[in-house]
């Protein structure tokens, strides 16, 4: 699929990957949400959990705006960020641990409200503000558009994964 070329586009593709999760998750029962019948051994509880700790990072990241309804609170984890190359892969890795124990109703409730407030943030959002070197690429330190683009990305890998189990 091409890259979006305005906002509508973006935000179109965005919400129609996380509905792709959504309803691939609504047709599970909770045991089948906890059974680690995935790749490596993972549960939808820990693709949601991952989903969600990502959705939040991108919130917290991004500066905030007046305009938005909801302010950002940093992730779990967030101090234990590792520098380096493979930080989101090590990342997934604690974020997976940190999860194991928590209940699956925590962990949807925070996926819903996450999401809903990452489609807020977006569509708060204007084509500069991805692709303009000077703007909010300059006020975060690296290019916006990846993180944001990565968004449908992200929920495309997992809805694919979640799909074949629902």
């Amino acid at each position: 699929m091409n890259t979006p070329q305005t906002m509508t586009e973006l935000m179109a593709r965005i919400e129609t990957a996380v509905q792709r999760v959504v309803t691939a998750v609504s047709q599970l029962t909770p045991e089948q949400m906890t059974t680690p019948n995935l790749d490596d051994g993972r549960s939808v509880k820990d693709i949601l959990a991952h989903l969600t700790w990502w959705d939040h990072w991108l919130l917290f990241t991004l500066p905030a705006d007046p305009r938005s309804p909801h302010k950002a609170v940093a992730p779990p984890l967030m101090d234990q960020i590792p520098s380096g190359t493979t930080w989101a892969d090590e990342m997934n890795g604690r974020v997976y641990s940190y999860n194991q124990t928590r209940e699956l109703s925590a962990i949807l409730a925070e996926f819903t409200t996450g999401y809903q407030n990452l489609l807020q943030r977006v569509a708060l959002l204007s084509f500069a503000d991805l692709y303009d070197p000077e703007g909010m690429s300059a006020t975060i330190g690296y290019p916006v558009a990846p993180l944001i683009l990565g968004i449908y990305e992200h929920y495309e890998e997992h809805a694919d994964e979640l799909e074949r189990i629902s």
